[in-house]
């Protein structure tokens, strides 16, 4: 009797102690598109030098969501037509549930407003705390009036 209450024992301690042990992300194919607005920012020469956006699309995981951020314009020191967006941009769920992300490998052409890289995905709340991944973007910047298109696809994990 003694040895079965020790292995019951035993065996609610390890339940107990699975039961405190996180779960693991879980990576989930992710693809979004939608549109926004960049408002550039200009330095003193009056060259384009960033731009704050707000975003607004639909995506997997995310559903209907807005979103914030901030570009940053780096030039290409080989070529005057190639600039380099760096960055981060704040996607917002219907819920409040936010997913931030950083731009990598960046490259915009300036001859046709075209533009590529990867939005690694970073932390963030509720259903997206601990998050990560990366997708694939490409978007279509109007120079003019700083409407843009959008489109990524790839994966995220949480």
């Amino acid at each position: 009797m003694k040895r079965f209450s020790i292995v019951r024992s035993l065996f609610m301690v390890f339940a107990l102690l699975l039961s405190l042990v996180p779960a693991s992300a879980t990576e989930r194919p992710f693809a979004s598109s939608g549109n926004g607005l960049a408002t550039f920012i200009m330095d003193e020469a009056g060259h384009v030098v960033g731009a704050t956006v707000v975003v607004s699309g639909n995506g997997t995981h995310l559903g209907q969501f807005s979103g914030t951020g901030k570009i940053q314009f780096l030039p290409d020191p080989n070529d005057p037509n190639i600039s380099h967006p760096a960055g981060e941009v704040t996607y917002v769920a219907a819920n409040g549930d936010r997913l931030p992300s950083v731009i990598e490998n960046g490259s915009m052409d300036l001859t046709t407003g075209i533009a590529t890289g990867d939005m690694v995905f970073q932390s963030g709340t509720g259903r997206f705390a601990g998050a990560s991944g990366r997708a694939a973007i490409v978007v279509e910047q109007n120079f003019i009036t700083g409407a843009y298109t959008f489109t990524m696809v790839g994966n995220v994990n949480y």
